[in-house]
């Protein structure tokens, strides 16, 4: 019988895979960026770029050394591109040289985005539709994998449910540890093994022999055989019996 566990862990390496390559085209493409915003705001290198999707943060070491955050960028994106560049900074009463040599920067800074602005979003926008039909790609990719994983899901459940009733009504289920089952509302207890006999003709209620862990055993009439199966089968990997199909 086709073992399903190993397409999806097949597939979910394939996703792993996927992500990767994702991440690797988002740090490629964040490096284009930046080679933008260096051209415009850090020409002689001093100040340390941080791009992300929608934003960037410039920063510059202290007089201690320290790596201090001095301003940051938003690019907004709509349906068409990017359409607003703002700047985001602290303010402060504090008068260091670093706070002096920021308040310098910040000047120099809104004096760009004054008269740049337009043509610096038009330069990002371009970067980032540069790599938006790899992206794409890659997403549909990981998307088909994960549709193709859900699909495998549903057939194991199934199979597992079916293993699962054939067991309830054979010789039923021992599991490796007492587990809780809910028999019916509000009414639970731990169970060390399971046994469904009595099934209605419809097939929607049955009795449930059961045994606790220090030996006591009796039996609940009237249970729901769909609630039970989905109960057991959360515990499959705990049931010590195992049935082979055909």
């Amino acid at each position: 019988m086709e073992n399903f566990l190993d397409k999806i862990t097949e597939l979910e390496l394939l996703i792993a895979g996927v992500k990767k390559q994702y991440s690797e085209l988002e740090i490629g493409n964040a490096l284009k960026v930046k080679e933008v915003l260096d051209s415009y705001f850090n020409p002689f290198q001093e100040l340390e770029i941080q791009v992300g999707s929608t934003s960037a943060s410039f920063y510059m070491k202290d007089n201690l050394g320290i790596r201090r955050e001095v301003f940051s960028l938003y690019f907004y994106q709509r349906l068409q591109g990017y359409t607003l560049l703002e700047i985001s900074y602290y303010t402060t009463s504090t008068h260091s040289d670093f706070e002096l040599e920021r308040l310098i920067n910040l000047g120099k800074v809104a004096k760009i985005v004054l008269e740049k602005s337009e043509q610096i979003l038009r330069e990002i926008s371009e970067v980032r539709n540069q790599d938006l039909g790899r992206s794409n790609e890659l997403f549909s990719i990981q998307n088909g994998y994960e549709k193709e994983i859900a699909e495998y899901k549903r057939r194991l459940l199934f199979r597992r449910k079916l293993e699962i009733e054939l067991l309830l009504m054979g010789d039923g289920v021992v599991f490796d540890e007492s587990v809780y089952v809910e028999f019916k509302r509000n009414y639970s207890i731990k169970v060390k093994s399971l046994k469904m006999i009595n099934v209605s003709k419809s097939g929607k209620t049955c009795t449930m022999v059961y045994s606790t862990r220090d030996g006591f055993s009796t039996r609940e009439e009237n249970c729901n055989v769909e609630n039970i199966l989905n109960q057991v089968v959360y515990f499959y990997n705990n049931i010590v019996q195992e049935v082979e199909l055909a």
